[in-house]
């Protein structure tokens, strides 16, 4: 093995090593010496320049690898706004030096210095700020879009007893994503460098665990497809998984989507729903088109309660579905009893007329909506 060639190869191939890249930085080493096995000389020197940091690298690239292959079908302007990596010197990404000052070099938060060393967060040009890495949402007229900042726009701030460092940001709404750089010793073993959305003054949370499993998490849903992309915008609410629940009846598939709204009142758990038509099978619908008639909602709450909520209908429009416009998405809220008792869930089914609302075709259709349990953050006491 010391000096195969094919070995040392498959071995660079099996750590996601940039051999371009690579084999210029060892340039000096394989000039000093021509006898021996090449690829051994470019992972030596690799194994040495990214010391501490090659697990992070080869799983970083990995998933930026498989990121960058998605996107360039998917969305390619998300794959236009990365900004180029930054330089790596002496085992620390040069301009997170700063940041290492006041983030402890745990392997915790290894993968969160190697992300930027490979892609330095997005471009903050104007026309990429609808194109957030991290996903994008239109409620009630509210447009959020998660951009990745790069390392001189990253920033620490305190929230109570946290501190925590903001890595994606939405320039028109509170929305963030955050690494918990700083807390309370009791709170170490459960959020210390979790990727988190804490909510201040409540502090109830999303933890979607550390960096590194979160991005790999993430890029694995892209690929999966379980984010709808529309005009390459990555809808941030998944499509598929906990918290979300699909059906297909008379050829239109419904999907519906969750997540808790960090950035609303405290005072009451508040979640978004987003809710997607999708024409699948006109032949199964057997009508030219079909038009929204009413919605009708049976909340489930903590003491087992149910509560109807009807409507004409959804956020004040009545969508058409056809052969030409198969596809309609709205986004609308839930959130507790003003009483204080909370929302779990909810189930529900939307009214179809055949033809329109004005010349109806036949008897209504309708499409159900399977039980979802929603994502109840969780809380410091």
């Amino acid at each position: 093995m010391a000096n195969n060639e094919s070995i040392w190869s498959a071995m660079l191939v099996q750590n996601h090593v940039n051999l371009h890249v690579e084999s210029v930085e060892a340039a000096p080493l394989l000039t000093e010496h021509p006898a021996q096995c090449k690829h051994k000389l470019i992972f030596a020197n690799w194994y040495q320049r990214y010391r501490g940091f090659t697990a992070s690298y080869t799983r970083m690239r990995r998933a930026f690898g498989r990121l960058e292959s998605w996107a360039r079908e998917h969305s390619p302007t998300v794959l236009r706004s990365l900004a180029p990596g930054l330089n790596w010197v002496c085992g620390v990404s040069v301009p997170v030096r700063e940041l290492l000052e006041v983030v402890s070099d745990s392997p915790d938060i290894r993968d969160f210095i190697m992300a930027h060393h490979l892609h330095d967060g997005q471009r903050r040009r104007q026309w990429f700020l609808e194109f957030g890495l991290f996903g994008s949402y239109e409620c009630y007229g509210e447009f959020c879009s998660l951009s990745w900042l790069s390392s001189r726009m990253l920033q620490i701030i305190q929230m109570g007893r946290f501190r925590i460092l903001i890595f994606a940001w939405c320039h028109l709404t509170r929305n963030y994503l955050g690494i918990v750089v700083g807390c309370p010793a009791v709170h170490n073993t459960r959020l210390l460098h979790h990727v988190v959305q804490l909510q201040p003054q409540s502090y109830r949370f999303v933890d979607k665990g550390l960096f590194g499993e979160f991005f790999t998490s993430y890029v694995d849903e892209l690929v999966a497809g379980h984010h709808d992309v529309t005009e390459d915008s990555i809808s941030m609410m998944p499509n598929h998984g906990p918290h979300t629940g699909s059906s297909i009846s008379h050829g239109i598939k419904t999907t519906v989507s969750t997540m808790f709204c960090v950035d609303e009142t405290p005072r009451f758990h508040v979640y978004r729903y987003q809710v997607t038509f999708e024409l699948v099978d006109s032949d199964a619908l057997g009508y030219s088109s079909v038009q929204l008639e009413s919605r009708h909602w049976l909340m489930r709450f903590a003491n087992d309660e149910y509560v109807h909520a009807n409507g004409p209908g959804v956020v004040g429009e009545f969508p058409m579905l056809s052969v030409d416009q198969p596809y309609y998405r709205y986004c609308s809220r839930i959130e507790d009893d003003p009483t204080g008792l909370q929302v779990v869930g909810f189930e529900g089914r939307f009214s179809f007329v055949p033809g329109s609302l004005e010349n109806p075709k036949g008897p209504n259709i309708s499409l159900p909506v399977p039980f979802i349990e929603l994502p109840i953050p969780l809380e410091i006491i």
